[in-house]
């Protein structure tokens, strides 16, 4: 018997606690378009290195270093659940102390998730305009580690 993943586009939440935003209180972010890609998770520093010795031996070297950034795709909606909005605050108020941003998706039935911590907004453009479409924003976050469900 053959298996199949079902995956309900969309369905994933992405919640920030920050106490600079909305008194720390959890913020489920809005404004993803269904189509194309909208959370991507990208790793500091890979975490095994192979190093190439003249005599053709190697020497690997691994690390357990868990800080990354997180790339969202979203599209400015002005609400408490925009992250555009938030990032520009962030940014203007300048950010030192970090927040925690929880990503879950649903899939095949089940719920799994990760939990970065020490986050802070790496980039967010300021402005954007688009003809007949709402424009994407890549909101870019630096975090100091991730904890998948897993390990929880």
């Amino acid at each position: 018997m053959s298996n199949h993943t079902v995956i309900a586009a969309g369905q994933f939440t992405v919640t920030l606690i920050h106490p600079l935003w909305n008194g720390g209180t959890p913020t489920t972010i809005g404004g993803f378009k269904l189509e194309g890609q909208m959370v991507q998770d990208q790793q500091l520093m890979d975490n095994s290195k192979v190093i190439a010795l003249a005599n053709g031996n190697t020497i690997t070297i691994t690390n357990n270093n868990k800080s990354g950034s997180l790339t969202f795709n979203v599209t400015a909606t002005n609400g408490d659940d925009d992250m555009v909005k938030i990032a520009k605050f962030l940014k203007r108020v300048g950010d030192s102390v970090g927040g925690t941003i929880r990503i879950t998706q649903e899939i095949n039935g089940a719920t799994s998730g990760d939990t970065y911590t020490s986050c802070t907004v790496k980039s967010c453009p300021n402005r954007i305009i688009q003809g007949n479409d709402a424009p994407d924003y890549a909101v870019v976050w630096n975090y100091g580690e991730y904890t998948p469900d897993s390990e929880s």
